[in-house]
């Protein structure tokens, strides 16, 4: 694992380096910090679920309907940095009733913006998977096995079953999604000879309060050699969706005869 992320490196993000001493210095047991499958986990739910608020507020929240889910996240975080979070509920979501676990620490959400994870309204941002998680095989699988599990759909209908990897952008920056899908799509076949469709758009668009219009990519794995390699390689943390895995490749397994 080869190191991130320095001490000198954290006095470079800020102006002021009386102030920088203080903060920095508070936390000297974080550096230095290195790649590992665990911190890769981390950029990838605040890439998904998670949202660092910056630069004028440097915190970041991790949402979710379960807290049981934020407690697994606040655990990463503590192995790593010592640092727990306070979860309280979220009045501002409208797809039902979620819980935000909250970090207010601002050195730790300027580093994790560094390695890789992007603040702000994430459809309206430009970001891509950070070379680290890419270049090394254990990385970008706990990487790619947490986006899936935030995002990734199991469909299991008779006819066409599949794993779905959904992302929305807005439509300025669709071309970026694009680029972001297209890295989990190559690597997941050079590492693991796992086969992805094509990326497609969907059909439908989204206009957000602030009058932002977005627009979702899709990515697939559909053929059954490629759902095993998936479940067997890289697979879901939330079992109901890995349980809808199993039972489509077992389906389908009947139904091309290989499982008798």
């Amino acid at each position: 694992m080869g190191i991130l992320f320095t001490k000198n490196t954290a006095f470079n993000l800020y102006y002021s380096q009386y102030h920088a001493n203080i903060v920095i210095n508070s936390h000297k047991d974080w550096f230095p910090i290195y790649s590992s499958p665990r911190l890769a986990g981390i950029i990838a739910d605040l890439i998904c679920d998670g949202h660092i608020q910056g630069p004028k507020l440097w915190r970041f929240d991790y949402t979710s309907k379960n807290k049981k889910e934020l407690k697994r996240f606040e655990k990463q975080i503590f192995a790593l940095f010592k640092i727990r979070g306070k979860i309280r509920p979220n009045h501002g979501n409208i797809f039902g009733k979620t819980f935000n676990l909250g970090i207010n620490n601002k050195l730790l959400s300027r580093i994790l913006n560094y390695l890789g994870a992007p603040y702000g309204p994430k459809v309206k941002t430009e970001f891509l998977i950070p070379e680290w998680v890419l270049n090394d095989k254990e990385c970008f699988r706990t990487f790619t096995k947490r986006v899936f599990t935030c995002e990734g759909t199991v469909d299991i209908s008779p006819k066409n079953s599949f794993v779905s990897l959904e992302m929305w952008k807005s439509i300025e920056l669709i071309e970026n999604g694009e680029e972001f899908l297209n890295q989990i799509k190559t690597k997941l076949k050079s590492y693991f000879g796992i086969e992805c469709t094509n990326i497609f758009l969907g059909s439908n668009y989204n206009k957000r309060k602030d009058g932002t219009v977005t627009k979702g990519l899709r990515l697939r794995i559909k053929r059954l050699d490629s759902l095993i390699k998936f479940s067997k390689e890289i697979g879901f943390d939330n079992s109901l969706k890995q349980k809808k895995l199993d039972k489509i490749i077992k389906i389908r397994l009947g139904q091309s005869g290989m499982g008798q």
